[in-house]
């Protein structure tokens, strides 16, 4: 397992929600989060048509990325509060299946990750003792 977190993603007038893989090796000095094709298509932005591009370097080397600024808002689904908003840039790739939240933007949330291979995470502002788990898929 990874630490995943449930999540909403709002453009526009569209609203997607999803699982996203928090991870703290997705280093960015802004608000980036990676999301595949498909989910690109719903939130309107496959075929890219007007994106700036980025490159990423990852494990497999550098790849070329449609990037979109300020392009959505991000929240937690969370059952017991209501969570932080947060503008998020995207990028989409193609050679990923799931949404992904970089460590700014999972800061910028207050995630905070207790256990990455049990998926156990708690908020910044939660009491000391409250776990939160990865929600089943």
């Amino acid at each position: 397992m990874a630490c995943r977190v449930k999540v909403t993603i709002k453009r526009g007038g569209k609203t997607l929600e999803a699982l996203a893989l928090v991870n703290s090796g997705f280093e960015t000095d802004t608000p980036d989060i990676a999301i595949p094709v498909n989910v690109a298509k719903e939130l309107g932005l496959w075929p890219p048509a007007s994106a700036v591009s980025t490159i990423l370097d990852t494990g497999g080397g550098e790849v070329t990325n449609p990037y979109y600024t300020d392009a959505a808002s991000l929240e937690l689904v969370l059952s017991d509060r209501e969570s932080r908003s947060v503008r998020v840039n995207i990028i989409v790739n193609p050679h990923i299946d799931e949404v992904v939240i970089s460590d700014y933007v999972a800061s910028e949330l207050g995630i905070v990750l207790l256990d990455i291979k049990q998926g156990l995470w708690r908020l910044s502002d939660d009491p000391p003792n409250k776990v939160r788990h990865t929600p089943h898929q």
